[in-house]
């Protein structure tokens, strides 16, 4: 029997990963599973409409086990897997207790990084370090999803009550052809970021790297993304170095804006998949990514992009220099970026897996039973 698939979520801004869970529940409810979506907007943006999947828009911890709890019992005598988070896996395993509770971690994380999570028994958004976590509640999840092998093995690392992880990248919808480049006209190489600004994104290197005097007059950084914590402290870094930075806020349409640019950079060391290195892809942009987290294991170094050392601010200068001398190269790479993104970080793929998982629940928890 085909369970009935329920995926939470709660948002807390707009970013790459509300896009990545809305995709997989479509994609998912196109295979096959009645598949509904709990959406918690927790200052974050509503879900879009037009999906296959049902979505259920709430915006309180009353409404959120209401909602969780009513569509579980709706489905009867049919099995039911709840494809969840670490910020909802501990509210959804004491909610749905008869479910089978699948959560998603979309970060790299580490034994002292603070999460924020929902307290399973007030629906209090609180932090929490992953050793933090009610593991008496989670002692029964069978089965985490890490969205990289970064991930995964962050997981495998800090959290050894995590009986079995699984890897699972995200998919990524990309234009079905090459976005139109309409770039300004400038002589510059045309460097675009896509990142929150808060701290842990690390703009502030990409910042100095092009204020560096060998690139200042020749580079221009744009940062997309929604102003974070962070946001005065880069505006006055910029304007205190002089660097050739705008920012740009937030764009439904990002694909199409990265058409316009020569270069994707990032600099976070914890990304757990870093889905704007797919959606610059998908514009025929290669990217320059840190090797560190998630990042290399989305870019081919020399093929699809390029790796700097994050511990090393002269090589992101001698990476964006190198990109600057050599534009057809950048072309080059941006054309098999966009082929590896059609090859493998397809939704489709990406929902065909966790349907797999989906499906081989009951005996995933028969061998770890029979491994105890």
């Amino acid at each position: 029997m085909v369970p009935h698939v329920v995926i939470t979520w709660v948002t807390t801004a707009r970013g790459g990963a509300e896009n990545s869970v809305l995709e997989l529940a479509d994609n998912l409810a196109r295979l096959g599973p009645n598949v509904d979506v709990v959406w918690w907007r927790h200052g974050g943006p509503a879900a879009s409409p037009g999906m296959a999947a049902r979505v259920h828009d709430v915006s309180d911890w009353d409404s959120y086990r209401q909602t969780l709890t009513g569509v579980c019992r709706a489905a009867g005598d049919r099995p039911v897997v709840v494809i969840s988070s670490h910020r909802t896996v501990a509210a959804d395993a004491l909610l749905a207790p008869h479910a089978r509770v699948i959560p998603v971690v979309r970060h790299v994380v580490n034994a002292n990084q603070v999460l924020r999570v929902i307290d399973p028994h007030d629906g209090a958004l609180v932090e929490r370090t992953i050793g933090d976590l009610p593991w008496d509640v989670l002692a029964g999840v069978p089965v985490w999803v890490g969205i990289s092998h970064a991930s995964s093995a962050s997981l495998r690392q800090h959290v050894p009550r995590a009986r079995y992880v699984s890897t699972i990248h995200n998919g990524v919808a990309i234009p079905g052809t090459v976005p139109a480049r309409a770039r300004p006209v400038t002589g510059r190489l045309l460097v675009a970021s896509v990142a929150r600004t808060v701290p842990w994104k690390r703009m502030d290197h990409l910042v100095r790297a092009v204020a560096d005097p060998r690139l200042s007059t020749a580079v221009r950084l744009d940062v997309f993304g929604e102003a974070g914590s962070h946001q005065g402290e880069l505006e006055d870094l910029v304007r205190e170095l002089a660097a050739p930075v705008y920012f740009m806020g937030y764009t439904e349409d990002l694909p199409q804006r990265l058409a316009g640019y020569d270069l994707l950079a990032t600099a976070a060391v914890q990304e757990g998949f870093g889905r704007a290195v797919i959606d610059a892809a998908g514009a025929a942009v290669p990217a320059l990514v840190p090797n560190a987290g998630a990042s290399p294991e989305l870019v081919i170094d020399g093929l699809t992009g390029l790796v700097y050392d994050p511990d090393d601010p002269w090589d992101l200068v001698a990476a964006l220099t190198d990109a600057l001398l050599d534009r057809e190269a950048l072309a080059r790479m941006g054309r098999a970026a966009r082929a590896l993104a059609e090859a493998w970080y397809t939704p489709g793929r990406c929902a065909a897996q966790y349907l797999t998982l989906v499906m081989g629940q009951r005996r995933i928890s028969r061998e770890l039973e029979a491994a105890r």
